[in-house]
C-alpha cells in the first residue's frame, strides 16, 4: 500500500474533494523554478488546502496569481535573516541553491519544508524548524513523513506526542 493510500485509510475520504488543478501546479512550479514532489501534489489534489486536526496546516495555490504564489512560497525575509545570523539558519532558503521550500506550518509555530537539494523533487528530504530554532531533518517523501507522524516514528522530537489523534481527520479550507 502506498503512503498516500495509507493516509486515505488514516484520514478517511475527503469531505470536500481537493480536485486536481494542473494549471495551478504549473504556475507554482514556474514561480519556484523547480518541480514539486509528486505525492505532495497528489495529496493536496485529493484533500485540498486545510489541516490535519487543526494542527498541521497545508496549503496550495487556488488562483495561481503572483500575489498568491508570493504569499505561499516567498522566503525572502528568511533569506535576509540568514545573512545577518547564519548560525541561526543552517539551511539556505529558496531560491538559493539547495534552499528550503515551505509546504506547511503547525499550531505551535513550527515550519515544514522540502530541502530542494536533489535534482528529482521526489527525493527531497523533509526539514521541520520549531519556533525555538530546534531543527529536524528526515528522508522520505511528503506522504511517507505524514505516515511516520501517525506511526510516531522518525518525526520531530518537539512535535506533541498526542498528535495526530487516532481518529484524525483532514479539515478542508474549501
Amino acid at each position: 500500500m502506498s503512503s498516500l493510500d495509507r493516509l486515505r485509510v488514516l484520514l478517511g475520504e475527503p469531505v470536500v474533494w481537493g480536485w486536481a488543478r494542473p494549471r495551478l501546479w504549473t504556475a507554482a512550479e514556474r514561480y519556484l523554478g523547480v518541480g514539486l514532489p509528486s505525492d505532495y501534489k497528489a495529496f493536496l489534489d485529493l484533500y485540498g488546502p486545510g489541516s490535519i486536526d487543526g494542527y498541521l496546516w497545508l496549503s496550495r495555490p487556488l488562483e495561481g496569481d503572483a500575489a498568491e504564489l508570493d504569499g505561499l512560497w516567498s522566503l525572502e525575509d528568511w533569506r535576509r535573516a540568514r545573512l545577518s545570523g547564519p548560525d541561526l539558519y543552517p539551511y539556505p532558503f529558496h531560491p538559493d541553491p539547495g534552499g528550503l521550500i515551505s509546504w506547511g506550518s503547525d499550531e505551535d509555530g513550527s515550519r515544514y519544508y522540502f530541502l530542494a537539494v536533489e535534482p528529482d523533487p521526489d527525493e527531497w528530504r523533509i526539514v521541520v524548524s520549531s519556533e525555538c530554532n530546534s531543527g529536524f531533518e528526515t528522508a522520505g517523501t511528503f506522504c511517507d513523513f505524514l505516515v511516520r507522524c501517525f506511526d510516531r516514528i522518525d518525526r520531530p522530537p518537539f512535535m506533541p506526542r498526542r498528535w495526530p489523534f487516532p481518529d484524525a481527520r483532514y479539515h478542508s479550507d474549501a
